[in-house]
């Protein structure tokens, strides 16, 4: 056969596989870039749906109550659908067509979490997408004469309700090492009510944690009211019931202090006399002082000394589901270790790797995963698309994020993208919320009127004095309506933020060793790591130990109804 023959044979032969090999790779080169673009698009929508979450709750005063934080929640989602019907706009998607690939929308929250979807109302008999009913973080225990159901928090906080050694029992408070709280000094304050009636009640004024004295502080903040809406003014103020109250800076026409609440940005004296006997107990010198800290110590230890009397001896092999089997398959298996024995060395709640720890989070990943799980089964059962909708499964990290924060997350499956169907999912954490105080929700101020991460190496390394310390979202921008068009801002605390720690996050030690008393260094001879004897840091230590415990203590719990016993 001659040459050309051959080859007009060979170009017959490859020319049509060339033509499907080029097109198949132009497809697949198409689905990766879909892919990629509905990823960053996905991103995208999420942090939309988290910052509008966090924007709502930080500037609504009333964030914290349930109905509130529906509202927040849902305006959150809507932001999402929006954001991602934008992105698609040129896909032709709308919120009803994305509401097909979306099998759910995960909000973890302080106490608990919601799923957004589809799921079946039984009140107009048909599917409908909306939040599913609120999951509390909770493990239920069996062990001899007790059962009972632990609520788990995203810190330190439970609430225990049902039968212990043989009593029903329902109680909340804050779990601490025992032995690290000593001398709890305690005082009374009293009022008389409208009839005459005097009421006298029992109030903490000093604790020693862990060899730190945690007392009365003198807290302030800027604030602007309409009664003086140019500028802002600095107040001092602290906690009751749940409420700030401020000190005013211009006194009643007798020359006596006078104090408010922010009302609406409006201020509104406070007349009634057991708010005024409370705050008058606290003032002294002229100035208002808050015991929040010493409050949530000593309250936290008579709390956890009942645990630690009644549970010391629940482990994870005590843990069973509704049906009560045991619970055989948690993330985090800490065997027969005590969960609620708060004289163990390894079991401060305040450090992230201690028992009690470990079985919180092991117990909000349970839940969360099995929750999940079925709600996205359930979508791909009840959706008209042949696909299967099945829960991704998820890194260690994302799970970090989840169960150690406020947290979004969204999920996208079985959206057409050339030969394969796009599936995904985007976790985004809030950590500037109202919701919860992390350890690290703390920042502190320095003598240069810097604000720093509580470990700061820049901060730390340089020995700089700490002289204030409040939580993060005290150094986010606030929102006063004065009319519909009319609109001021300003900042409750004005600081010049660090480079080093706020920027660069990296540049920081680890907050465990901060809570523990000590900072750690590399030791290369060794090759291990040793306390760095240099670094002092008993005043920031004190500053954060006591900022850390106010801000908790003054946090709005939407478990509180069981009462802190």
């Amino acid at each position: 056969m001659k040459l050309q023959h051959l080859a007009i044979i060979f170009v017959i032969i490859m020319l049509p596989i060339s033509i499907v090999i080029t097109s198949y790779i132009q497809a697949q080169i198409d689905t990766i870039s879909l892919q990629t673009l509905y990823s960053s698009q996905l991103q995208t929508a999420t942090y939309d749906a988290i910052k509008s979450f966090q924007l709502n709750t930080i500037n609504n005063k009333y964030s914290t109550v349930s109905d509130s934080k529906i509202r927040d929640i849902e305006a959150s989602i809507s932001t999402f659908y929006n954001s991602l019907g934008t992105e698609l706009g040129a896909s032709g998607y709308n919120r009803e067509a994305l509401e097909q690939f979306i099998p759910a929308i995960v909000y973890t929250l302080y106490d608990g979490y919601y799923i957004y979807g589809e799921y079946y109302n039984d009140t107009i008999q048909d599917y409908q997408h909306g939040l599913r009913p609120y999951i509390y973080y909770s493990c239920r225990y069996v062990n001899d004469n007790s059962d009972f159901v632990v609520n788990y928090t995203l810190d330190n906080t439970i609430t225990i309700y049902g039968t212990v050694k043989g009593e029903y029992v329902t109680k909340s408070g804050a779990l601490i090492k025992l032995d690290s709280i000593k001398n709890i000094v305690s005082d009374t304050w009293s009022y008389t009510d409208n009839v005459g009636n005097v009421h006298t009640n029992d109030i903490f004024i000093s604790v020693e944690y862990d060899g730190i004295t945690i007392g009365k502080e003198i807290l302030k903040e800027q604030l602007m009211t309409v009664d003086n809406p140019t500028s802002p003014e600095i107040y001092e103020y602290t906690m009751y019931n749940n409420k700030k109250i401020y000190k005013d800076n211009v006194r009643d026409e007798n020359n006596n202090i006078r104090y408010f609440w922010n009302h609406q940005n409006e201020k509104q004296i406070i007349t009634d006399p057991e708010t005024l006997g409370f705050v008058n107990k606290m003032t002294e010198g002229g100035h208002l002082y808050s015991n929040s800290a010493a409050q949530y110590y000593a309250e936290a230890y008579y709390f956890s000394d009942w645990v630690n009397e009644n549970l010391d001896n629940i482990n994870q092999t005590h843990a069973v589901n509704s049906n009560g089997e045991k619970i055989t398959d948690f993330a985090i298996d800490t065997e027969t270790d005590k969960i609620f024995d708060l004289e163990e060395d390894k079991n401060n709640p305040l450090i992230s790797s201690s028992t009690f720890n470990q079985n919180r989070i092991s117990v909000i990943r349970k839940s969360i995963e099995s929750n999940l799980s079925a709600a996205i089964a359930n979508f791909g059962w009840m959706s008209t698309y042949e696909y299967e909708f099945v829960m991704p499964k998820f890194t260690e990290e994302d799970w970090d994020r989840l169960v150690n924060n406020i947290s979004v997350a969204t999920f996208m499956q079985g959206l057409p993208i050339g030969a394969k169907y796009f599936n995904n999912y985007c976790i985004i954490t809030n950590d500037k919320n109202k919701e919860v105080v992390t350890n690290d929700s703390i920042y502190v101020i320095t003598d240069d009127n810097q604000v720093h991460l509580s470990t700061c190496k820049e901060m730390i390394d340089n020995n700089k004095k700490v002289k204030e310390a409040y939580r993060n979202t005290d150094f986010e921008r606030q929102t006063m309506v004065i009319t519909e068009n009319d609109e001021r801002y300003f900042y409750p605390h004005v600081n010049d933020k660090c480079y080093s720690c706020m920027v660069s996050i990296a540049e920081t030690y680890d907050i465990d060793e901060l809570i523990a008393g000590r900072i750690m260094k590399y030791n290369n001879d060794e090759d291990i790591y040793e306390e760095d004897d240099s670094k002092d840091i008993t005043s920031l230590r004190k500053m954060y130990l006591t900022a850390l415990a106010r801000e908790r203590y003054d946090l709005y719990k939407t478990n509180a109804y069981f009462g802190i016993n």
